[in-house]
């Protein structure tokens, strides 16, 4: 009860201080008028003056207009020039006083001016947006992993805690991260983020993506699973994916850093048209032989998948010897020479898999193995034409086990599509995983590759997607199909991650859509 009291007598304390405060500045502004002499004469009435109010009419408050200029620095974009107003009379017309403009009048007058500045606005925008695109080249060789900024395929840096993306409650798999520090001022109009990441994220089956803004990042996260799913993007070079070369594929996007390359009208643009079949160091068509140390194993997971494949190709060879005994004598003879091979062959293959089991990898041992291989002969029957004649004829042909010819090919040509996986998924993880040898020959091959099969951000698709407006989406990613990433998109098709300006400028990637450009 004390407490009320006392928080009412302070109450009461606090208002009466406030009206006395209140009366005293009345007063201060409110003299008294002035007492006359003292007489006789009785008081005039008391004479209240009223406050000097000024007879110019105040001027009425600006129209509240947002300047082309305002819009561009809010959107950090380089301000727009200004229109030269030299022209316009800016003195009100005297025949035409404010007090004549109907409230509808200036409401019309500002809808007109609102719309012109949008205009102006989205004109800006469209016109910025296509001045720049972004190439993401390859680095081939990589400088310097511990600094890499932005990459495609491998494994996302996501927040520590962060949970692996999902869509339709299910894992996804990770396209790229690009760090948004690097992307150029002007790029998409000057819209989006220019500090953390943007990763990209796909579902596993279908073309929908998720876009995330990762304001920090942390180690990399490890992928839930390997990319085994059948009607997914896994596409290796060479068809890696299909056939009996399947399970020696490693499934896996490769992780392969890129230069965020800025190109504008004039500039050249790194993604070119290079042959693919030349770009991917395909020898289909002529003889070369394995025993190159361009093409050794460079780790004992490379040799145990050249061995295994060796030993499946040989049971087809012993196969053929088998059905080739009659009494031909040159049949004979070719069968006898590749049951011999054959043996001879399992001899090294059960060595390799001994070791890899129980020593240490050495260059030397990929040279040992493969000059023992090359070492042994296996025969083909192959199909000439006499060049006199016209007329077909049989010859009996003998080869290094190591050795390809386009008519005669046993195992060669599919080692080398395996190889051709696995050296890059190693040259990824460190360049010096393989020797100089197989970096000659394959970094200018991959960089050619890259050329042709080139990622980009901004510009417009390369091939013509349904339902773009340039004037009102832009690109955020574009990924060709690659046999250099181990990524397919449909029928070779090309991956187009596209959001509206809208969205992009306030952030909201909730919003992105994929379609496949063909």
């Amino acid at each position: 009860m004390d407490q009320i009291l006392t928080a009412a007598l302070t109450l009461a304390g606090v208002t009466l201080t406030f009206v006395g405060l209140a009366y005293a500045i009345w007063r201060s502004r409110h003299p008294r008028a002035a007492t006359a002499a003292p007489g006789p004469a009785p008081r005039a009435a008391r004479e209240y003056r009223l406050p000097k109010l000024s007879r110019r009419a105040e001027a009425p408050p600006d129209d509240v207009e947002i300047s082309p200029s305002r819009l561009a620095r809010i959107r950090r974009q380089t301000p727009p020039d200004m229109v030269d107003e030299s022209g316009y009379d800016s003195a009100p017309d005297a025949a035409a006083p404010l007090e004549a403009a109907s409230p509808a009048a200036i409401e019309t007058t500002l809808e007109t001016i609102a719309s012109e500045v949008a205009e102006q606005a989205h004109r800006i925008e469209r016109d910025e947006a296509e001045t720049v695109a972004l190439r993401l080249l390859p680095q081939i060789p990589p400088r310097d992993a511990i600094s890499t900024n932005s990459w495609l395929g491998g494994r996302p840096r996501l927040a520590a805690g962060m949970a692996w993306p999902r869509i339709d409650d299910q894992p996804v798999d990770f396209l790229a991260q690009i760090d948004c520090t690097d992307l150029p001022a002007d790029l998409w109009g000057g819209l989006g983020p220019r500090e953390g990441a943007l990763a990209f994220f796909i579902h596993r089956r279908k073309p929908e993506v998720r876009v995330l803004h990762l304001r920090d990042t942390g180690m990399p996260t490890q992928p839930p699973f390997a990319l085994n799913d059948a009607e997914g993007w896994f596409g290796p070079h060479g068809g890696l994916g299909q056939g009996d070369l399947a399970p020696f594929a490693i499934r896996a996007f490769p992780e392969w850093p890129v230069d965020l390359v800025a190109v504008r009208a004039g500039d050249p643009d790194p993604r070119d048209a290079d042959d693919a079949q030349v770009a991917g160091g395909e020898r289909a068509d002529r003889g070369y032989d394995i025993a190159d140390p361009a093409f050794h194993p460079f780790d004992w997971g490379s040799m145990t998948a050249m061995v295994a494949l060796l030993e499946m190709r040989l049971g087809g060879l012993e196969q053929d010897a088998a059905a080739n005994m009659d009494d031909d004598e040159a049949s004979n003879q070719c069968a006898a020479i590749n049951r011999d091979a054959c043996e001879r062959a399992r001899e090294i293959i059960a060595i390799v898999h001994d070791s890899a089991a129980r020593d240490s990898f050495s260059p030397g041992d990929a040279t040992a193995v493969m000059a023992a291989l090359h070492a042994i002969r296996w025969a083909k029957a192959v199909r000439t034409v006499d060049p006199e004649t016209g007329a077909e004829r049989i010859e009996m042909i003998t080869l290094p086990l190591t050795t390809h010819r386009p008519d005669a090919d046993l195992w060669v040509q599919d080692y080398r599509t395996i190889l051709f996986d696995r050296a890059k998924h190693a040259w990824c993880a460190n360049p010096d995983n393989l020797s100089a040898p197989a970096r000659a020959f394959y970094e200018p091959r991959w960089r050619a590759m890259a050329a042709s099969e080139m990622a980009a951000m901004g510009g417009e698709p390369v091939r013509p997607l349904p339902g773009f407006d340039a004037g009102r989406d832009v690109v955020l990613l574009e990924l060709p199909s690659s046999g250099l990433m181990s990524r397919k998109f449909g029928e070779d098709a090309d991956l187009v991650v596209t959001i509206d300006r809208a969205d992009l400028a306030i952030g909201n990637f909730s919003k992105v859509r994929a379609q496949l450009g063909s």
